[in-house]
């Protein structure tokens, strides 16, 4: 892993093994967001399904600026580092599960990047930063039981099953990998 050496504490941004490039969102990456969270293919386990317009996009943006103001990190823009063009997100957030805080592990990607390994390096590299620069609460990857190919990319990760975190959540059963 090469952190970048111009990159604040605060985790605004990261090489990750030569062809990542992850960096703090700006509203700018708006048309990315719908591109990928209004893709039926990338919510074909998520309940609520994609964003329907761009407005949900930039309701889901604002919340992750929010936090990277209120706290100096969050999820990520996804680049290639080579072409610049962004591949998806993924990151760490505070939250909370089961009334305990913690930090949700995130990754969502364009359908054409699927199977190239971004995801499951984006969120190592995540996993590893939160490790270091926000070590009190455990980081949670939250999906439902058959999001296999989220499970796998959460044990990648480092993440363990935790089937004392699973949840039911408006009818939708949801399982947990966690940190510790």
């Amino acid at each position: 892993m090469d952190d970048s050496a111009t990159a604040p504490a605060t985790g605004a941004q990261h090489t990750v093994s030569g062809r990542l490039l992850l960096r703090a969102p700006t509203a700018a990456d708006l048309a990315d967001v719908f591109r990928i969270h209004g893709d039926p293919r990338t919510n074909q386990f998520n309940p609520a399904g994609p964003h329907t317009g761009v407005d949900a996009s930039g309701e889901l943006l604002d919340e992750w600026l929010d936090h990277w103001r209120r706290h100096g990190f969050g999820y990520w823009a996804v680049q290639s580092a080579s072409s610049g063009e962004v591949l998806g997100f993924a990151g760490v957030r505070h939250g909370q599960w089961i009334g305990r805080p913690m930090l949700n592990l995130y990754y969502r990607f364009a359908p054409p990047h699927w199977g190239w390994g971004y995801a499951t390096e984006a969120a190592r590299h995540a996993v590893e930063w939160a490790a270091t620069h926000v070590p009190g609460p455990p980081v949670l990857a939250r999906t439902t039981a058959d999001n296999l190919p989220s499970i796998r990319t959460a044990q990648a990760a480092g993440l363990v099953r935790r089937p004392d975190l699973d949840a039911t959540h408006d009818g939708v059963r949801t399982v947990v990998l966690a940190s510790r």
